[in-house]
């Protein structure tokens, strides 16, 4: 009797969780062509990389594409650095709070030198852009910018186009 039991519950348990699974489930894409809220196949790509839509919408002369990818290899290691130590400094503040008797002091510490790890590779992240801007002519600036408005609305940021 315990046996069909639990073969009774599991069965209720599974008729009632799949329903609403159902309702969950999204269609792949968004636009109009995969209902309300989405965009048809090819913005499916524009959403996934916009950056790679604005780079090409910019059309980049050879000279800035090797500048950028210079740039790009020397942020790499520079952000390799960066989450190599930041990922040291988790390790030594979860040792530190797991112990019998933690040491507040080193703790804060920690925390601090976490967040100021934080802000060096939001500033480096922020550097690219001011680099990538610096080396963009007028009219390529103005393409930039109107994509920056543009998806800057489409993922809800609150400070999309402001200076």
């Amino acid at each position: 009797m315990h046996k069909f039991t639990k073969r009774l519950f599991i069965t209720a348990l599974v008729a009632l969780v799949l329903p609403l699974s159902a309702v969950q489930a999204k269609p792949f894409g968004f636009g109009p062509a995969f209902g309300p809220g989405g965009g048809g196949p090819h913005e499916r790509a524009a959403m996934m990389e916009p950056g790679s839509r604005i780079m090409a919408d910019l059309d980049l002369s050879d000279r800035q594409i090797d500048l950028l990818k210079k740039r790009k290899r020397e942020k790499h290691k520079t952000m390799i650095g960066l989450r190599s130590e930041l990922k040291m400094l988790r390790v030594d503040l979860a040792e530190e709070t797991s112990r019998a008797n933690p040491d507040m002091a080193r703790i804060n510490a920690l925390s601090q030198k976490i967040g100021v790890v934080q802000g060096k590779m939001t500033a480096e992240r922020m550097g690219s852009v001011v680099y990538l801007r610096s080396i963009l002519n007028d009219k390529q600036k103005k393409i930039m910018d109107a994509h920056h408005l543009e998806f800057g609305a489409k993922h809800g940021r609150k400070d999309c186009g402001r200076k």
